[in-house]
């Protein structure tokens, strides 16, 4: 079994998602200040969730998917399983952020509108 520790196209991607998690973890703390000065319910703990539910449930299986499984697809037919497998729960760990982060934004905006 290969393992390509530095699977281009899809490492750059992975580090750019790293840094959009550490972007969110960035929003949460001026959305929750934000908040505590409007007067409203505190939900920028959903940004942070967001923010490890992307790097956990994203990252981690898109950069498996492109190391480990991507380069033995030739080696092994039950690679493209494991391939659709990680690129599958990583594509709902992005909806899944993205919708944590939708929610809190809309309703700080609809409050402060």
């Amino acid at each position: 079994m290969v393992f390509n520790p530095l699977p281009f196209p899809g490492l750059f991607v992975d580090l750019s998602f790293v840094m959009m998690a550490l972007a969110l973890l960035l929003y949460a703390r001026v959305l929750g200040g934000l908040l505590e000065v409007a007067r409203r319910p505190p939900l920028d703990s959903m940004v942070v969730i967001a923010a490890w539910v992307l790097i956990i449930a994203f990252v981690i299986p898109d950069y498996l998917a492109n190391a480990l499984f991507a380069p033995n697809l030739s080696a092994n037919a039950d690679m493209y399983q494991y391939l659709w497998l990680c690129h599958t729960v990583s594509s709902f760990g992005l909806v899944a952020a993205a919708a944590l982060v939708l929610y809190p934004s809309v309703s700080y905006y609809m409050w402060t509108r």
